[in-house]
């Protein structure tokens, strides 16, 4: 039949009838349900699906850029791991969020990969040197390459869908310093960020330390994102009388110190864990002994929490694993990986209270293949299923274990490269802008898009096209 001529028989009513009756049939679609509906049905989608649908069209994207979507998200969101490429070869700014399968509560069916297309974003570091080491007048077309070391900001902690970033560098210090200032808030689901400003300079006595230590978290009481920092001295004097904390609450221009740091607090393990508007550690004392050691930020003080009811402290038996805190459906947790014994997770079902604590998981974690998996690990998720994601920092990956399967499986992810590591923290993804968390006219909010920053160059701003390189195939 010739193209642009009508089926013999065929007229334009018949041809109009039939449409009507294929519309009728599959109905109204689904960019013209109420508001209400189609927000109900936005809101429970993985993060995946949320990004898909904001390009479908305008209504979409306007509803889920709304704060009433981003606090009815947010209220349903469940912690989930956020992974980072650590191997030596792989430098890249990008963050991957692994959501269980939709079709599934767990990691059961099929073969146990994860798929890393969730992609996220961390903001350059030291953005300025980007610029500075380049002509810009006027920018070149072809963008401004980015190196390694721009990709180099390590991740802190994280808090209500917030991260912390810090420095990765020692600054005219030994070799053997680790220097972690914090640096930087981000949202990797919103991509903004906001710059910290400069902490209080410490005297030449606290100046000579051996780490920094920091964290972000959120006073409920207040309705206010801080981020503390503070320093081990070297001198033992100055350890029993108590070190500076800096204080900064975002939407501010300044840092505020306190001076009611406890020692034991200067030998803490992995990062700071959030929980009901404060942040804890697993801290070891010079006897030996283990505390939870918290930081108040309602009244800006540190406190304790009462430990699991078992001997909590580190013994010359203590070979296999470091004890690691946790938050699993909004309870603290603790992971012991003590001996050679089976691993044991505590979870504190009213928080505070020493008698709540409760073992819930003990199993030994050896593999579907044979192989025994020791060392430290640290609770991530609970599933649907009650199953529990684990990350296991020697090797770098993630474990899945099913108490009514009585498995214990690793997660590999589908990344093309048989050795990858990767850095992993629990992470509750929220759409809410940091705009609304900072609320400061005068604090600014900044992308932290790879292709496009905007930089303040001889007085003003310019846009600066970046081209970040394929972290695949980034080598140092």
């Amino acid at each position: 039949m010739a193209r642009g001529r009508k089926r013999k028989g065929i007229g334009d009513k018949e041809v109009d009838a039939f449409e009507g009756q294929k519309n009728q049939y599959l109905g109204r679609p689904l960019t013209d349900l109420p508001g209400r509906v189609s927000l109900n049905i936005l809101v429970r989608l993985s993060v995946k699906r949320i990004l898909i649908c904001k390009r479908v069209c305008k209504t979409w994207r306007y509803l889920i850029s709304s704060s009433v979507f981003a606090k009815l998200h947010f209220a349903r969101g469940e912690a989930v791991p956020l992974l980072r490429s650590s191997a030596p070869w792989r430098v890249s700014r990008t963050l991957f969020l692994v959501e269980p399968p939709e079709h599934c509560s767990g990691f059961d069916d099929g073969p146990l990969k994860i798929k890393l297309d969730t992609k996220l974003k961390i903001p350059v570091y030291d953005e300025e040197t980007v610029i500075d080491d380049v002509e810009l007048d006027p920018p070149p077309k072809s963008g401004v390459k980015l190196r390694a070391e721009h990709h180099e900001l390590k991740v802190v902690n994280s808090c209500n869908g917030l991260l912390c970033l810090c420095d990765p560098k020692s600054l005219d210090l030994p070799s053997f310093t680790v220097w972690r200032n914090p640096i930087a808030v981000c949202n990797p689901i919103t991509g903004e960020y906001i710059n910290l400003p400069d902490p209080i300079e410490w005297d030449e006595d606290t100046q000579r330390s051996l780490s920094i230590h920091c964290g972000l978290g959120f006073s409920p009481k207040m309705n206010q994102y801080k981020v503390i920092r503070f320093r081990e001295p070297f001198f033992s004097t100055e350890r029993e009388s108590g070190s500076m904390t800096d204080i900064h609450t975002l939407g501010s221009e300044s840092w505020k110190t306190v001076f009611n740091v406890p020692s034991s607090l200067y030998n803490n393990k992995g990062s700071p864990t959030y929980l009901n508007g404060s942040l804890h550690w697993i801290c070891t004392g010079e006897n030996g002994s283990n505390s939870i050691v918290t930081f108040n930020f309602d009244i800006e003080k540190f406190q304790s929490v009462p430990p699991p009811p078992f001997k909590f402290c580190k013994s010359v038996m203590d070979t296999n694993g470091e004890k690691m805190l946790g938050v699993l459906k909004g309870c603290l947790s603790i992971c012991d990986g003590s001996g050679f014994e089976k691993l044991k997770i505590w979870v504190m079902k009213e928080y505070g209270v020493q008698e709540s604590w409760s073992k819930e998981f003990c199993f030994i974690t050896q593999t579907n293949e044979g192989r025994w998996i020791y060392g430290s690990y640290e609770p991530i998720c609970l599933l649907r299923n009650g199953a529990i994601l684990l990350f296991h920092s020697l090797s770098g990956a993630l474990f899945y274990h099913d108490p009514k399967k009585h498995g214990f499986k690793f997660l590999k992810p589908q990344d093309g490269y048989k050795t990858s590591k990767y850095v992993a923290i629990a992470h509750i993804p929220s759409f809410i802008s940091l705009k609304d968390v900072v609320k400061a006219h005068n604090m600014a909010v900044l992308p932290t898009k790879s292709r496009c920053a905007e930089f303040k160059l001889q007085g003003e701003c310019k846009d600066v096209f970046l081209v970040e390189e394929d972290p695949a195939m980034t080598w140092y």
